[in-house]
Parts: structure tokens; sequence; C-alpha cells
């Protein structure tokens, strides 16, 4: 499938790749999630290009007007009639499909809510009821019929469209059924999660949208470039430095901008939508967070009105948070605190290390010389808290610092950790530990409980005993019968960490014994 060149439209089509490679892997909430970000996305575009072919066809009006373009304007102005007719009448039964789904995963008509996760609605739907072979012939008939519009949209545009009516080959390769439609739909609806098949049927929409931008601006180009007035006015002002020392040199930008009305960008800051007001400009608010260097990488897409092709232009905004009277909270050892476990932090305030104090929203906090502190949040502080910082009593600063839980330990047997080992080496061992891998504090865990299982060759029955503590209790009976060709399983392994919790372990060992 050829690549579109419009880089936002680039985006989407790659999002849309990955996240239908996604459909292989279990269907969890962060990817229902992701295909609903995606489909907003698709929606937002849509909504760009049809600002950018409405004022294509609203300079036709102009063009007629004009003595100089009215014998074209009067013979391009039908085909592009005919243009956006296609588009929308397909448009709309896109839509019209997508309400039908919903309904086919229990559409409940009050709160509009439906079974996002449900794999079988679209099967069903588009398959087993047949209308996914309708839809391939209307996506189909659109294509055929807008490059008829006229002889050289074929030769103009043909290769440019990105309403692609082949097969989508998986990362396993197709599996042919001999009907082209038939494995067309397969590949698109086939067990396909409803909000994912909806975000399909928008990347149809949005197929459609472009195609009709791209004919649209075929038809305004026999005619002439399209005129491009300009209505509204922005002062836009920026400076060099939002952060700057006494002495230091600021540099002020200034300017007019100028804008049009029908021509509405799309901008982004760090990926996230801001919305525009009429002027055209974007404004955002946000927290800048802890202390530091910053920066943010700001994107402004648009429909060029003269050419009819989507631009982006992008700038990496940088910026300085600085410190409340001097006031710098680091840790030593990582980038968030962990529950239950001494967190290392330098602490300083512009003053000595004797009048400065600190407080800790989430947990103690206590000074072990001059700048060196050491606190340990509790369990119920999960999420943001904060490091008051004062000095000879009084707060000069606040710094946020987010608490997280202990990640899970690494069991093992004998040191190891599912693999071949020998039987002695097994046998030998006191039983099942629990550490925490690649951190620079002391974080010890203790197991509380598992569960052993093993084949034992000669022994037509499989051994599963429920065992309490971390050495070989209740399962002792189990590994004094061990021999070679073995095979042990360990699951249902629960351990106690510092931070006082327990919590049973997701990974499972298993030993082959030679």
């Amino acid at each position: 499938m050829a690549l579109p060149k419009e880089p936002r439209q680039k985006m989407i089509n790659i999002m849309y790749l990955v996240l239908t490679a996604l459909l292989a892997l279990n269907v969890s909430a962060e990817i229902l999630n992701a295909f609903k970000v995606v489909d907003n996305s698709l929606k937002e575009s849509n909504n760009v290009l049809n600002t950018s072919t409405t004022a294509i066809y609203s300079n036709f009006e102009e063009l007629l007007k004009d003595p100089k373009t009215s014998e074209k304007a009067g013979i391009w102005k039908p085909k592009a009639d005919q243009v956006k007719q296609l588009a929308s009448q397909l448009f709309k039964e896109l839509e019209d499909y997508k309400q039908a789904l919903k309904v086919e995963s229990d559409l409940d008509p009050a709160t509009g809510a439906f079974k996002e996760d449900n794999i079988d609605a679209s099967t069903r739907y588009f398959d087993t009821k047949g209308n996914g072979k309708i839809l391939y012939s209307k996506l189909e008939e659109f294509k055929t019929k807008l490059l008829a519009v006229d002889k050289d949209l074929t030769a103009q545009i043909g290769n440019k469209l990105p309403l692609n009516l082949e097969i989508p080959k998986s990362a396993a390769g197709n599996v042919s059924t001999g009907d082209k439609t038939k494995d067309w739909v397969n590949s698109y609806f086939h067990m396909t999660p409803t909000i994912a098949a909806l975000t399909i049927l928008s990347k149809f929409q949005n197929d459609v949208k472009n195609s009709e931008n791209l004919a649209a601006t075929f038809c305004i180009n026999q005619v002439g470039a399209v005129k491009l007035i300009m209505d509204k006015f922005e002062p836009m002002v920026g400076t060099s430095s939002t952060y700057l020392m006494p002495g230091e040199e600021m540099t002020v930008v200034a300017g007019l901008g100028a804008f049009n009305s029908n021509v509405k960008p799309v901008v982004t800051i760090d990926g996230r939508s801001i919305a525009v007001n009429a002027n055209g400009v974007a404004e955002s608010k946000f927290n800048v967070g802890s202390t530091g260097s910053r920066s943010m990488n700001v994107s402004v897409s648009f429909v060029d009105p003269n050419t009819g092709e989507n631009k982006t232009i992008s700038k990496k905004i940088d910026y300085v948070v600085g410190a409340p009277s001097g006031v710098a909270v680091s840790a030593d050892k990582m980038n968030v605190l962990y529950v239950g476990v001494e967190n290392p932090l330098t602490i300083t305030a512009g003053a000595g290390a004797e009048k400065v104090s600190a407080e800790f929203s989430g947990g103690q906090i206590q000074k072990k010389a001059g700048s060196q502190y050491i606190t340990i949040p509790s369990k119920n502080a999960l999420g943001m808290q904060n490091i008051t910082v004062k000095v000879d009593g009084k707060v000069v600063g606040k710094v946020p610092y987010r608490v997280k839980l202990l990640p899970d330990p690494t069991p093992s047997v004998a040191g190891v950790a599912t693999k071949t080992v020998s039987t002695g080496t097994f046998m030998t061992s006191p039983g099942v530990r629990a550490m925490l891998e690649n951190v620079e504090f002391d974080a010890p865990y203790v197991v509380k409980s598992f569960t052993v299982g093993a084949n034992i060759p000669g022994n037509p029955n499989f051994l599963n005993k429920a065992n309490s503590g971390n050495v070989w209790n209740e399962a002792q009976s189990i590994i004094s019968s061990l021999k070679p060709g073995s095979r042990v399983y360990i699951e249902d392994i629960v351990v106690r960490g510092p931070d006082g919790i327990d919590r049973k372990l997701p990974t499972s060992l298993v030993y082959n014994l030679r």
C-alpha cells in the first residue's frame, strides 16, 4: 500500500496498522483505549479535510462571479459537485454502518453505551449477514465513479488516492478462500473488537474525505488558484526565555499574524491536541512539574488553501523550571520514591544545612547528616506527594514526587529461574527465595507460600502440594522423591516486601531435572 505524502495521514495510517496488529494479543483495556484515541484522531482529521474542501466549493461560487474565470468555472463546478455528492453519500453510509454495528453490539439507546470489546458482532454483521461484501462494493463503486468524473483524473490523482481495497497482509500471511471480497472482509472484520471495527470504518471515512479533497482540488486547479482572503488578524509575541537572572538579556519577537477563517490549523503539544479559537490560535495551560530544564514539541498542521496540500510546521520550545528561594530536592538513587524502603534524598535551600528542614506529605522524612535525608513513604500515599522545604521554620518551597509500590521481585530455586538444573542441586536447595533485581537499595522480600507440582518418571500421577513459608515444608515429600527426568512446577508464589504488602507474583517457575 502506497503511503500518502502528508505527515498527518502517514501518522494515522501507521497507528492504524500498529493497532490492527495488536488484535493478535488479548484485548486489554489499554488496547481498546488506544483504538479510541486513533478513532478520535481520524475524526479530527476529517474535520480538517472538510474545512479545506468546503473552502474549495465556496471558491467555485466566487470564480463563477468573476468574468475572467466564470467560463471555466461553469465547466468544472458541476464536476466538483459530482465529487461532493459521491463523497457525502458514501460518508453517510459509512456512518450508518457504524450505528448498525453498535446495535449489533448491544447498543443502549439511553446511554449510547455498547460492548466495545465484543469480537463476535463485527464477524456476524459484516461476514455472516453479508454486509461486508456490500461495503466492499460501495467503496469500489465510489472509487470508480470518482475517477470517472473527468478523463484526466485517473492520470493526475489515480495513484494518490488513499482509498486502498487491497487485502491487508498480516504477520502470519493471509489464508486465501478463493474469494477476494470474502478475504477482504475477513482481514478487516473477522473476530475484530467492535471499537476496532468502528475505527476501521472511520479510517475508510478518512480515505473518502482525502479522496474528495484531492478530486475537488484537481477540479478547481483547472480554473485557477484558490483566492485566499485574510480576514482575521492576531498579534504574535514571543520571548527568548521565561527564566532570567539579573543582567541577562531578553529578546522579544513581535509581529502580526494574518488568518483565513476557513483555514483552521490543528495544534498539538507533545502529541496532545489543543483547541483552536476563532482567530486560529491555540492556548494551553499546564503544570510545569518539578525543577529543571524542560522542552516541548509544538506542531501546527494545516491545509494550504492554495494547493490543497497538508502541511506541518514544528518547533521545539525550551524552558526552565526554577526552585523557589534556591530550593533543590534530588533523589540520590531513583526518580521516584518507593513505599516501605529508605529513599535517600539531597535537599538544599540556599541556606546552611542546619537551618533547613523538610516535611513529606506521603510518610516519614528524616535528616541524616547535613543535606542528606531519608524518606519512607507509606503504602497509602501512592501518587503525587509533596516535599515541603523550610528555612528557619518558614516554608520556602514545595517539590512534587511520585510515590510507587516496589516492583515485583524475581523468584528462584538454587539461585536460578526456570531452566534445566541437576537433580542434586535442586534437592539440596532449601526452598524458594525472591529478590529484587537491579536496584541500589536494600529491599528484602520474604516468600510466604507457594505450590509445588511435579511429573516424575515412573509415577503416572501428577504430584501437587501447597507449601507454607519459603522452605520445603509440606512439599518435602515431593522434593524427596524427585529424580533425573522430573519436571517441577512452582506456582502461586506469595511474597511480602519491606512495604508490608503481600502480593502474588505473576511468575511461575519450571525446572527440568537432569
